[in-house]
C-alpha cells in the first residue's frame, strides 16, 4: 500500500504560527496551478507566492519536514516542492485527478513520486473534506488531526470531497525520491521503524544485526 500516515508530525508551536499568519492572509482560487484537466474539478483557495505571509509559512513547513526522522525515512527525499496552502469553504472540493509528472519551471524541474498533505487544522473543525486516496483499485477516505501527514504516490488517484461545514486548510508538497517505487519506500519505512523499536527496547543479538544488515542492503540496492 502507497499511503503512509504520520501523526503529529508537525509540531504544535510551528502549527500555531503558520495558523496565525494565514488567519490575516490573501488567498486567490487555486485552478490556476493545477495541471491539464485538473483544473476543471479544482475549487479551493490558494495562498499566491506575493503574500506577505507566504515566505514565512513556506520556511516554518519546509523545516518541520526537513528535520523529522520520520517523514524523512517516509519518502527519501531528493528534493522537495515549495509547500502550497490551501483552503476549502463550504461548497469547496477536488473532483478526481492525479498529480502532474513533472512540475517547477526550468531548470528547476522535479519529478513528482510522492505528494504530501499536511493537515492545519484538526478534523473537527469541519465536515466533509476527507482526502480519498484510490490504491490498487480501492478507495480510502482519510481525515487528519491537527498536524498529522499523509503521504501517497503522485500518480494515485485521489480527490477532496466537498465541504459541508467549517473550513479545511492544509499544505500540500510534492517530493522527488531517492527511492522511486512506492513498495520498495514502503518496505524501507517498516524496516526502519523496526529497527528503531529494536534499538529503543535495548534488543541485541544476531537477529537485530540481521534485519539491520539487509535494511543496509536495501538502500544500496535501490537508492
Amino acid at each position: 500500500m502507497s499511503v503512509i500516515v504520520l501523526p503529529g508530525a508537525i509540531p504544535p508551536q510551528v502549527l500555531a504560527e503558520v495558523r496565525s499568519r494565514l488567519a490575516a492572509a490573501r488567498f486567490v482560487s487555486g485552478r490556476a496551478t493545477a495541471v491539464g484537466g485538473a483544473a476543471s474539478v479544482k475549487h479551493n483557495l490558494q495562498l499566491p507566492m506575493d503574500d506577505p505571509a507566504e515566505p514565512r509559512v513556506v520556511e516554518l513547513i519546509a523545516a518541520a519536514l526537513q528535520t523529522n526522522p520520520v517523514f524523512q525515512a517516509a519518502v527519501w527525499p531528493d528534493a522537495m516542492m515549495r509547500p502550497m496552502f490551501n483552503r476549502y469553504q463550504v461548497g469547496m472540493g477536488y473532483g478526481d485527478h492525479i498529480d502532474g509528472a513533472i512540475m517547477g519551471q526550468p531548470p528547476d524541474l522535479l519529478r513528482c513520486d510522492v505528494a504530501v498533505t499536511i493537515c492545519l487544522n484538526d478534523a473537527s473543525e469541519y465536515e466533509g473534506g476527507e482526502l480519498v486516496v484510490d490504491t490498487a483499485g480501492l478507495s480510502h477516505a482519510w481525515k487528519g488531526k491537527e498536524g498529522d501527514v499523509i503521504t501517497y504516490a503522485a500518480d494515485t488517484l485521489h480527490r477532496v470531497s466537498p465541504i459541508t461545514k467549517g473550513v479545511r486548510e492544509v499544505a500540500i508538497v510534492w517530493v522527488q525520491s531517492l527511492v522511486r517505487a512506492p513498495a520498495r519506500r514502503r518496505i524501507l519505512f517498516d524496516l526502519k521503524l523496526a529497527l528503531d523499536a529494536m534499538d529503543g527496547s535495548g534488543q541485541q543479538g544476531p537477529h537485530v544485526d540481521q534485519v539491520r544488515r539487509s535494511y543496509y542492503n536495501l538502500i544500496r540496492m535501490w537508492v
